[in-house]
């Protein structure tokens, strides 16, 4: 059984514009973050999960991500995901 939710206008607009490149409606894109959200929400420690929160990193790996077809986009990608991950120690 499906429940309505009531979610902001600007997310609806994101998962629409992704959603179409994935192939995915826009319920089915939200889902899919959800799931994403709930595995990784178990996955990271509360540094990770609060560095990978913070607007500003979002905005970074997301500019990042853009050009990683790129060895500069690939190194820039690397160092944000770093800057946001916590590594057990003996990891680096």
């Amino acid at each position: 059984m499906s429940k309505s939710i009531r979610i902001s206008d600007t997310l609806i607009a994101e998962a629409e514009r992704v959603a179409r490149a994935f192939h995915r409606s826009p319920p089915q894109q939200v889902e899919h973050w959800a799931q994403l959200g709930r595995i990784m929400e178990t996955a990271l420690s509360w540094k990770a999960q609060s560095n990978a929160k913070a607007a500003s990193m979002y905005s970074q790996l997301e500019d990042a991500l853009a050009s990683v077809d790129t060895v500069a986009g690939l190194n820039r990608s690397h160092n944000v995901i770093r800057r946001t991950s916590v590594m057990p120690c003996g990891y680096e």
